[in-house]
């Protein structure tokens, strides 16, 4: 027997000293309820594997391990000492974890590891309250890490485990069924939801008292700095960055350029965003609205402040930036799926007038790097003095030399990358290609710079909205001209035009399909039966972020408009009280409906009646007197004959033992009458009366 079943059947003192010292039966674990416990912390435990250490969770899976043992009486709850020193090493192995000091990746850690700890020191009912509410709080942690719908249905898997724990905490010992209590919570949860719906729709949207770090590690995506491998690296993740919903039909996916961050520094074969251009004065160019696009983007999180957007954005949500160099910045970063509007102009003249400090931001290079490339561009700018006769040079040697586009380039040296690339290897993904033609117009000084976004995406078949993912990661070239503002090149078309023309799966070998992964590569393909299931996977998780990881304060702001009009305090106080109450009324009918008496066969409700009447006149039936044998001394009072009696005895016989018989209709109407009959001639016959 555990340590709790010896527990609860050892002697105590009195309650009321029992209670006074905090023991006692009623202060015991139930048995069954310790079960739940421990297999809620498995299950509130075991998601945090993709976001904190490994050991971290293997510490919380021991403690339940040992909290086991205890159960079965083969070990000893730790002494104070024993737990001190845990407590000690747990925190010391967060801070040599790597992680930083005051960060959501610390909290989270420290208080998965307070909620095992805890759990092996839990002996009364209190404690037990302490572990489930700790599960609670840490269901809501894992939120800030993850807020997909999978993650949500894992998330109200847990609460109802949490909650079935917390039921059986409220039981008789001897009566905690685990499979009940889970149905009971799920029960509870259930009922809970209506009002939940109403919170979340009317409930402002306040931003929150405090401010937490949110994750920083792993961050998947551009970065602010490029090599030429990291964009390679890029296209073999089938991660998700966005989706995209445009107002009409999305253009096609040669015209979608998704430009995130501009990258105007090169040094050592590396290129990086350089110092901040600040906000642009204004949308400083012709806007014809008739050729402009407007879309909505769903951002997933990037963990900085830049945005994808198409060429010539301008936002059309509060608080985002348009910056000098024709980019979106968010106000804050973006840790959650951020959600904006924003609208294309195609054929808009970006800054026709390049100002001196932008002119040397856009023309700097490292004085002593490649240089056979410099010499190769000025040979042949000098050949071509005219900078778009240079660019279709340029683009015309990729063509004609022995250029190949793979996800598996050559590593190259930090010095003197780009001539290694262009004049030996001569193998690379789209970065080689853009910043080596970014570094020849710069040689014979022409402003250019180096683009990183996205090109292209998937439409989704079911609801019609761009998806873009990792993969299509992508990097282009822009150059600026007197008049005609910045250019567009996309080195690229030259050397793989099927990637700028049909996406990522037609520029791709059989060599690079192999290092996908599987998901990618099914992803890549035409069509399929998996690839339709994945479609439609991601058409309910676009609905989620849609609806509700994407309901902010502007999109709750048009739904009370479309539902309430006119938006004030008192409209919004109304409806929460009315669908408060509404929901508590649903709740309150499925109980009393739940708890309604069975039906019964109206051959039954009639007999019933029938009896129920009799007994009001002095003819009530006897608790051990079957129905026919009440019907014959009833029937035999009213001075029925044998036959007669004998004939509805049968028919309410029949009826009431097969009441699916043919012809149970007829039969039913015929009893009726005769019931009738047969209380009209006790009520006013001759033999009328109380019977003696």
């Amino acid at each position: 027997m555990g340590a709790e079943g010896i527990a609860a059947v050892a002697p105590h003192a009195p309650a009321r000293d029992g209670a006074r010292r905090g023991r006692g039966i009623a202060y015991q674990i139930p048995r069954n309820s310790l079960a739940l416990l421990m297999v809620a912390q498995v299950a509130v435990v075991l998601p945090f594997l993709l976001h904190l250490a490994p050991w971290l969770i293997a510490v919380c899976l021991f403690c339940c391990c040992w909290r086991y043992g205890v159960y079965q009486g083969r070990w000893d709850y730790p002494s104070r000492l024993l737990k001190a020193l845990v407590v000690v090493a747990a925190v010391a192995g967060v801070a040599l974890s790597n992680v930083p000091g005051f960060s959501l990746e610390a909290a989270a850690s420290l208080l998965n590891l307070a909620f095992a700890l805890k759990l092996i020191e839990m002996k009364n009912r209190r404690d037990a309250y302490v572990v489930i509410f700790l599960g609670y709080f840490l269901i809501a942690t894992l939120f800030l890490f993850d807020q997909s719908m999978l993650q949500a249905g894992y998330q109200l898997f847990a609460i109802v485990v949490v909650t079935a724990a917390m039921v059986g905490m409220n039981q008789l010992a001897t009566r905690v069924r685990p499979f009940s209590n889970l149905r009971l919570a799920g029960a509870l949860i259930l009922q809970a939801l209506p009002l939940t719906v109403v919170v979340f729709l009317f409930f402002p949207r306040l931003a929150p008292l405090w401010s937490v770090p949110l994750p920083n590690a792993s961050v998947t995506g551009l970065r602010e700095e490029m090599t030429p491998g990291d964009v390679a690296e890029l296209g073999r993740s089938d991660a998700l960055a966005f989706r995209a919903v445009f107002t009409g039909a999305p253009p096609a996916p040669r015209e979608l350029y998704w430009r995130a961050l501009v990258y105007s520094r090169f040094d050592s074969g590396t290129w990086s965003v350089g110092p901040d251009p600040g906000a642009a004065a204004g949308p400083d160019f012709d806007r014809d609205e008739t050729t402009a696009r407007s879309y909505e983007v769903l951002l997933e999180p990037t963990f900085a402040r830049w945005l994808v957007a198409l060429e010539t954005p301008l936002p059309e949500s509060p608080g985002i930036v348009l910056t000098r160099d024709w980019r979106l910045q968010a106000p804050d970063p973006v840790l959650a799926v951020y959600r904006y509007r924003a609208r294309a102009y195609s054929g808009a003249v970006p800054e026709p007038d390049l100002v001196r400090p932008m002119r040397a931001r856009e023309t700097a290079l490292p004085a002593e790097d490649n240089p056979r490339i410099r010499a190769f561009a000025v040979a042949l700018r000098e050949a071509t003095p005219d900078t778009r006769a240079f660019v279709d040079a340029l683009l015309t040697h990729i063509r004609s030399e022995p250029y190949f586009y793979t996800l598996n380039p050559p590593v190259l040296p930090r010095e003197h990358s780009i001539d290694r690339f262009w004049f030996e290897t001569r193998r690379g993904f789209c970065t080689h290609y853009a910043g080596a033609v970014v570094f020849m117009l710069r040689a014979v000084g022409v402003p250019a710079r180096l683009v990183g976004g996205y090109q292209g995406g998937e439409v989704n078949p079911i609801t019609g909205h761009v998806v873009v993912r990792q993969y299509d990661a992508h990097a282009w070239v822009e150059y600026w001209q007197p008049g005609a503002g910045w250019i567009r090149v996309d080195p690229t078309g030259a050397v793989a035009p099927a990637r700028i023309e049909q996406g990522l799966r037609a520029a791709l070998s059989a060599e690079d399909r192999a290092s996908l992964p599987v998901l990618g590569g099914v992803r890549l393909r035409e069509s399929g039966m998996v690839r339709g299931l994945l479609d439609w996977v991601d058409s309910l998780d676009h609905r989620w972020n849609l609806w509700v990881v994407g309901y902010d304060g502007q999109l709750q702001a048009d739904v009370l408009k479309r539902l309430l009009g006119e938006v004030t305090p008192l409209r919004i106080g109304i409806a929460v009280a009315t669908g408060g109450a509404l929901s508590g009324a649903v709740v309150a009918l499925i109980l009393f409906w739940r708890r309604r008496p069975p039906s019964r066969h109206p051959v039954e409700r009639m007999f019933a009646g029938f009896c129920a009447r009799m007994a009001r006149l002095g003819w009530a039936r006897r608790p051990d007197e079957p129905p026919g044998s009440y019907l014959d001394r009833v029937a035999a009072a009213a001075g029925q004959s044998a036959d007669a009696r004998a004939r509805t005895i049968a028919r309410l016989n029949g009826l009431l033992y097969n009441p699916a018989a043919p012809g149970g209709r007829a039969e039913l109407r015929q009893l009726r009458g005769e019931l009738r009959r047969l209380q009209f001639r006790l009520a006013f016959g001759p033999s009328s009366g109380v019977p003696g």
